[in-house]
Parts: structure tokens; sequence; C-alpha cells
């Protein structure tokens, strides 16, 4: 029975880590104060700081105390006007590998606002998946958006809003459920960009992105818990 139940939380773990991973995804990695380049990710840098995507853990802006990244609200700039397109804005992404059959995806996520926010601000946070093709030349960098890239194409995307308080400490955990069922092997590549929401600045806190397990794996994990534990 023990060899049972062995094999059922091997495969349960096989499951939930094949084709896709996170790297740094709650940005600890290479952390500091306001640094203007993500560890693991590519990010939006147009040259001045405060228009970029970056990752800082101080404490006048970490809503939760530690490593976040930050989305600039500053557009007018590199978008005409301040766009509400729920894909335009600071971003950042990462390749996560290829789909191996899995549809959907489910990518967990917090996020909020920073703590000097003073309140009263429409924030939008947008979480896309992207398929390459390999073709079409396009090689991730930052400053070089995966988005609208030549052989890449969008399989999925939500967004999601949010008007903050001026309360220190506003960060919410969300999930974000996308069909990637038209990926193939393609490599994937996920993708967060803030946004204006609404005729505020919008400036979004994003941490722990995570790849949510499938019901089928965390059963498994649950009934082999569950036997090893009757066999004690």
């Amino acid at each position: 029975m023990r060899k049972v139940v062995m094999v059922l939380v091997c495969a349960s773990m096989v499951s939930m880590a094949q084709g896709v991973s996170i790297t740094n995804g709650d940005f600890e990695t290479g952390g500091g104060s306001n640094l203007d380049n993500v560890t693991g990710w590519f990010d939006y840098n147009p040259g001045n700081f405060w228009e970029s995507s970056w990752q800082t853990n101080a404490g006048w802006i970490t809503p939760n105390g530690t490593n976040v990244v930050v989305f600039s609200s500053f557009q007018s700039d590199d978008f005409g006007m301040p766009s509400t397109n729920s894909d335009d804005g600071g971003y950042l992404y990462q390749s996560i590998g290829t789909a191996d059959g899995l549809t959907p995806v489910q990518i967990g996520f917090d996020w909020g606002a920073p703590n000097d926010d003073p309140g009263g601000r429409q924030l939008g946070l947008t979480v896309g998946i992207y398929a390459y093709d390999g073709l079409g030349g396009f090689t991730a960098a930052d400053g070089i958006d995966v988005r609208g890239a030549a052989g890449v194409i969008l399989l999925d995307s939500v967004s999601f809003t949010m008007t903050s308080t001026g309360v220190d400490g506003l960060i919410v955990n969300a999930a974000a459920s996308l069909d990637i069922s038209g990926a193939g092997s393609q490599e994937l590549f996920l993708r967060f960009n803030g946004y204006n929401a609404g005729t505020t600045e919008s400036w979004p806190i994003l941490d722990n992105v995570t790849i949510v397990p499938e019901p089928a794996s965390m059963l498994l994990l649950a009934l082999g818990g569950l036997l090893l534990k009757r066999r004690g």
C-alpha cells in the first residue's frame, strides 16, 4: 500500500510541475529598494525610472512588507494620452515553458496599491498568456514587449480593477483562469501590465505570482496524505 501511495503522490507532483513554471514569482530574488530591473522577468524600461515597472521593498511603497513590483501610471509619453486600453501601460513578462496539454492554466497572484497611494484611484491590472511560434524572430529582452511581436499571438487575458482606499496594506489575492488550448507546443509567455482603469492615476502593485495546481493534482496529494496517515 505504501508503494501505491508514493506512486500517487509522485504522479500528482509531476502533474503539478509539468509544462509551465514561474521564476521569481515572489520578486524576492534580487530585491531591494526601488530597483529599475525585475530579476527573472523582462520589464518595461523607457529610460525614465518612474515610467518603468520596478521592484521594491521600500516601506513607504510595499503594502505587505516584502518585495513587490510597481507598474507606472506615467503613460502619456508612450501611448499618447493616458490609455484605458487594458493591454497598455508598463509591463513585465517571462517565458513559462510549454502547455503540455494543460487547458486552462490558473495564475494566482496578489495585487493592490502602494502605501503612499492617497486613495480614490482606479487601478487596473491585466494578466495574459502569449504563444510564440519560434519563427517570427522575436527575442525577449528588457524594453521589448512580447505583445505585438512577430510570431506571437495572445491566447487569453483577464483584467482586474479596484479603487484604492488610501489605507496602508491594501493588497488582495486574485486568480485568473486562462485558456491556452490553442498553444500546441509553442513557447508560452506570461505577461502582466498595469493600465489606467479610469480617469485617475494608476500605480498597481503585484506580488506572489504562482501557477495554481489543477484540482486533480490536489486531490491526488490529499488522497496520498490520507492513506499515509491511515497506514501510520
